[in-house]
């Protein structure tokens, strides 16, 4: 794994990694403790609770020998410091009249303290400000980091920076199913049907490139491979994913009579398992995921219910919202994250408020699809954070819904689904452009700036099943492929990207020559849609 290491901005050369741990704290949150509580508790007890024992902590919080710790926040008094709390007169309170008599005395208390040697003090944060002529408070001179620039998407003509196919028979048809870019945009997740999901790396070279004219093709090859068995029905990255925080990379995958697995996106291991059960105390297998937007809690999706598991708390413990559909897919809006809008195999959407009882039910449904439901998704900056775009199978339409007024939809957008597969569609960071691929295997693209026909984009010779925008490059991720009825006589029959990739494939001794080609593509490729020079 030295080279995944030295792609992800070389950050990880200095990180030494330890037997596989998981860090409970993804979203950030500091462990609160009572007063009470022992700070010397053995790690090992709190591992005994867990449900899950593929996880234990692992956190900056522990000592060498398993106690926690408390950071240290107090800072010592200078003697200028000193004089100018005893020359400070004593503040007014309204509690009580010896109120200020207390404070006082614990004020000199301190102070005596500190003097002696015996203690630390606290600063008072007002004696931390300084204060202008005029009375206002000064800022403080903290630099300020610099907003990184969005990238602009297509301003030119689309460059192939790199492709990835898989090999197919008649036995066993292998096809990608969707790719998803991680949230820093440094590597690419890609389920492909009997083969598992594949994390593929973007070039180095492009991490610096600012246009992008002329290239050599790259090989896209497999940093991670997962090689889960059956079919992969959702995976999702966590939201918060840094390749410089390697206990942050990880994603979600569901598939066929398994729980939900969470795995790690440098060495490919099983973190820990998110398990649903039916009434008969057997696994289920969650149809849909979601992460919320502060990564604490997955949503899952079930044929009778959505299931809400704390990230930090592996195992079947969870809370259970009933539903009348099978939940196909989950969005969420960013300004209430208390709702969920739910689609299903039965053409509808809907949103649910999860603080109200499940008898309640939706407090809306939409309709307007004539398939089921396969992808939702809620615009990303200003008031696009309203605008939900639907998705549906064997529907020719992508609808754009106002949530504040869903009576009807905004916009249709014409593409071409004959096919009961998901067709992914995804936007740009500033919610400029909208891309979406079609049975046809070609992309196709809309301005939302000004709406009209799509720009289509021919880039497959199979169905395009899925697309993917780079958060923080230029760089557009498509993939192709479906299940095909073939005659189950040609036994030999491979399914192979073109005749000019099979020679290639003849010569690395993965395809017999002799053996009758069929022309399918099942590939995954990276486009360079910035400025081509």
């Amino acid at each position: 794994m030295g080279l995944h290491f030295q792609n992800r901005w070389q950050a990880e050369s200095v990180y030494l990694r330890s037997p596989r741990t998981v860090t409970l704290s993804l979203s950030g949150k500091s462990n609160e403790m009572d007063d009470s509580a022992n700070l010397s508790a053995s790690m090992c007890d709190v591992e005994a609770s867990m449900l899950n024992q593929n996880v234990s902590f692992s956190s900056t919080m522990v000592t060498s020998n398993g106690d926690l710790t408390l950071p240290k926040l107090s800072v010592t008094l200078s003697e200028a410091e000193i004089q100018k709390l005893r020359s400070r007169p004593a503040k007014n309170c309204v509690e009580s009249p010896n109120a200020s008599a207390d404070a006082a005395e614990s004020a000199q208390e301190d102070v005596d303290a500190a003097e002696e040697g015996e203690g630390e003090s606290v600063v008072d944060i007002e004696d931390t400000l300084e204060l202008t002529a005029d009375g206002n408070q000064v800022k403080p001179d903290f630099p300020e980091a610099a907003a990184a620039p969005v990238p602009e998407y297509f301003q030119g003509v689309l460059v192939e920076l790199g492709r990835r196919c898989w090999t197919s028979s008649t036995e066993a048809q292998h096809y990608t199913k969707g790719c998803y870019w991680s949230p820093d945009g440094t590597c690419l997740l890609v389920p492909v049907h009997l083969d598992g999901m594949h994390v593929m790396e973007l070039p180095g070279d492009l991490y610096s490139a600012q246009v992008v004219q002329t290239r050599p093709l790259s090989k896209l090859q497999s940093a991670v491979h997962v090689p889960e068995g059956g079919t992969v029905y959702d995976c999702v990255w966590y939201p918060h994913m840094n390749s410089q925080q390697p206990e942050t990379c990880l994603w979600l995958a569901t598939r066929q009579h398994e729980p939900i697995h969470m795995w790690d996106a440098f060495d490919g291991t099983l973190r820990c398992s998110y398990s649903g059960y039916d009434a008969v105390d057997e696994v289920m297998a969650a149809i849909s995921l979601a992460f919320s937007h502060d990564g604490e809690k997955i949503y899952a999706g079930y044929k009778r219910c959505i299931k809400i598991f704390d990230t930090s708390r592996p195992g079947r413990l969870c809370d259970d919202y009933p539903v009348k559909f099978a939940i196909s897919c989950i969005a969420q809006t960013t300004d209430h994250p208390n709702t969920l809008t739910c689609g299903n195999w039965h053409g509808y959407i809907q949103h649910f408020d999860l603080r109200c009882s499940h008898k309640q039910g939706p407090l809306f449904t939409l309709g307007g699809h004539k398939g089921g439901i396969t992808q939702l998704r809620y615009g990303e900056m200003g008031s696009g954070k309203w605008h939900l775009f639907s998705g549906a199978r064997k529907c020719d339409k992508i609808l754009q819904w106002d949530m504040r007024n869903y009576k009807k939809p905004l916009v249709e957008l014409k593409r071409h689904v004959d096919t009961n597969q998901r067709i992914q569609f995804d936007f740009t960071p500033d919610s400029h452009w909208l891309v979406s691929g079609d049975s046809w295997g070609s992309v196709n693209v809309w301005d939302l700036k000004r709406y009209g026909d799509p720009s289509i984009l021919p880039l497959h010779s199979d169905c395009c099943n899925g697309v993917s925008l780079n958060p923080a490059m230029p760089i557009l991720a498509s993939s192709s492929g479906q299940f095909h009825f073939t005659d189950q006589s040609a036994q030999g029959d491979h399914v192979t990207f073109n005749s000019s990739e099979t020679k290639e494939l003849t010569a690395l001794g993965e395809v017999n020559p002799n053996e009758r080609e069929v022309i399918y593509e099942n590939a995954v490729v990276m486009w360079w849609c910035g400025q081509s020079g």
